[in-house]
């Protein structure tokens, strides 16, 4: 693969689920992996040397929240990237409810990390993003998914063995990072806060 690289991540609320990892190149070319522990997607981000990784995974609190305890000051439960998400009628999850608690903790954890060595986590939705580009997603179908992103010009792993819904949205995810690099992205938030960065528009 070529130097320069993105990655994309899916990450999972606990490590013993899988992860869907992605590197890609500027080609489009890409190498998929299922991994669980925060070491494994730290030293997967090393060895792609790449500089941008996109997560789907909440990387930021609301403003005014302080914690994700369910008693703790400020219990805002709204981004405004969410509320942007809202808006454009993009189904979403937030921070503070269920199993997205241990989701933002773990993401907010794996962005600090990132940033120790010298790496850009930026926060990406997959779903939000295949709606945008006018794919299905992953729970409508992994064969019609994986078809959608070989026809935006994914290659490699994507064409040699049928990817899980993990590795598929890490693909998703990738591409954001590749046109966040580029500088070709929406990003939908208060920088203050975090801004959460999507495609923008059909390929």
């Amino acid at each position: 693969m070529s130097r320069l690289n993105y990655v994309g991540i899916d990450l999972a609320g606990s490590i013993k689920r899988p992860t869907g990892a992605c590197i890609m190149d500027r080609l489009l070319r890409v190498r998929c992996f299922v991994l669980h522990s925060d070491d494994e997607i730290l030293r997967l981000v090393k060895q792609s040397r790449a500089k941008v990784v996109a997560i789907d995974a909440p990387l930021a609190l609301p403003i005014g929240r302080h914690c994700l305890g369910e008693h703790c000051r400020g219990r805002e439960h709204f981004r405004t990237c969410d509320i942007a998400l809202r808006m454009m009628g993009i189904r979403f999850f937030p921070v503070s409810i269920g199993p997205m608690r241990i989701l933002t903790k773990r993401g907010i954890n794996l962005r600090k990390r990132l940033k120790r060595i010298d790496v850009e986590a930026i926060e990406t939705y997959p779903g939000a993003s295949q709606d945008i580009l006018g794919i299905k997603r992953k729970q409508y179908g992994l064969r019609e998914l994986q078809e959608s992103l070989t026809e935006l010009g994914c290659k490699g792993d994507i064409n040699l063995r049928q990817l899980t819904g993990d590795e598929l949205d890490a693909v998703s995810c990738a591409l954001v990072a590749k046109d966040y690099g580029e500088g070709r992205c929406l990003a939908i938030g208060n920088p203050n806060e975090i801004m959460m960065i999507l495609p923008c528009g059909r390929r």
